[in-house]
């Protein structure tokens, strides 16, 4: 495995091959350039580890192209290290190719051993600067997402509460209630708090999968009864939306090694999708049985809008909605997303096939893994 790309620019070519051959003895991956305008062409393209630098070239000079690569407009070009070597050994020249921007000088005639320890030092620099800038974005990226979760989770625990706050109140003060309203009021209350519930498992299990500190915890499961422990507990928000909700089990799934919890939230928002984007007296239908390869398969089949063409690419990343629903339902973009991230967990898969105009099917796909004896 190579331990980096050097770029050798030198139009002295006995000199340039010794470099090239123990540079490639040592490991490392190798392009050359005779002059400068070869050297700025190879800097761009080849976006090398370190630039070993001649001084004296036809063309542009190499302070010329140190310059050049200093000043570029791209951070992974301008940042590459630069080791000048010439026969300019006087303090003014050194000074001068520091000034430039060069990171190390050695003066011609030089040892090749020397020339190999220097390049290891300052590649070894380099890599470990590139893998601590990854990391600072990976533990930057992850700050946002937990910043973006926690906004949204205390944003709708407000709404949720304004209305559960509301309609208590009027339980309260209210004493001319009739029966029927008190029972709406306490539906409202009730359903506000199941949504708080439901929202808080969903945050806290991404936020547990997204910071990779340990894998959902897994147990047989059957497919069969989350669904219909699913389906029992949207039928009545299809009957007030006068959507048929049909559940077809077409062969018995055997027990699966998965979370239930992760299952029931993933499945969940794929029907409450569907039903909130159906229109009235339209059909839902859930769909569960085994493929060739023995995964079970899920369906969730409904005659809403469909999804546009360029919506598909972006429909499961978090926080997006589409541009024909986005002023149409409530929502806050993160039930699809959710149900990628806690099926992709379990190491299943999920898809969606749709006209763009008239409904969509969403397949779930959660391959066969055996579940461990109990001794």
């Amino acid at each position: 495995m190579s331990k980096g790309k050097i770029l050798v620019v030198e139009d002295d070519e006995d000199l340039l091959h010794l470099l090239l051959y123990n540079l490639q003895k040592n490991g490392y991956q190798t392009t050359k350039a005779l002059n400068s305008i070869i050297a700025n062409h190879l800097i761009e393209i080849e976006r090398p580890d370190l630039i070993l630098l001649d001084i004296l070239l036809p063309g542009l000079n190499g302070w010329q192209i140190c310059k050049f690569v200093r000043n570029h407009k791209q951070e992974t070009i301008s940042e590459i290290p630069i080791m000048m070597l010439t026969a300019l050994g006087s303090p003014e020249k050194k000074l001068k190719g520091i000034e430039m921007g060069a990171d190390d000088y050695i003066p011609k005639p030089f040892s090749v051993k020397e020339v190999m320890l220097k390049v290891d030092r300052l590649v070894g620099r380099e890599m470990k600067k590139r893998h601590l800038s990854v990391q600072i974005k990976q533990l930057e990226a992850k700050e946002n997402r937990r910043t973006d979760f926690q906004n949204m989770l205390f944003h709708e625990l407000k709404n949720q509460l304004v209305m559960i706050g509301g309609f208590s109140k009027r339980m309260v003060e209210n004493r001319s209630l009739t029966p029927e309203k008190y029972r709406h009021c306490a539906g409202v209350i009730k359903e506000c708090s199941s949504s708080l519930n439901v929202l808080t498992e969903e945050v806290l299990l991404l936020l547990r999968l997204e910071s990779g500190d340990c894998p959902l915890p897994a147990e047989p499961v059957s497919v069969g009864k989350i669904l219909n422990h699913i389906i029992s507990g949207l039928s009545k928000q299809a009957q007030e939306k006068g959507i048929s909700l049909h559940f077809e089990q077409a062969a018995n799934i055997p027990h699966m090694h998965l979370n239930a919890t992760a299952m029931k939230l993933a499945l969940s928002n794929l029907v409450e999708n569907a039903l909130k984007y159906s229109p009235e007296k339209s059909v839902v239908t859930v769909r569960s049985r085994l493929g060739n390869a023995e995964e079970a398969l899920i369906e969730v089949s409904d005659m809403g809008p469909g999804i546009p063409e360029e919506d598909r690419e972006r429909i499961f990343d978090r926080f997006y909605r589409g541009e024909n629903v986005r002023n149409k339902t409530k929502g806050m973009g993160l039930g699809l997303y959710t149900s990628k991230t806690l099926i992709a967990s379990m190491g299943g898969t999920i898809g969606a096939e749709t006209s763009g105009k008239t409904g969509t099917c969403f397949t779930v796909t959660l391959p066969q893994v055996p579940t461990p004896a109990v001794h």
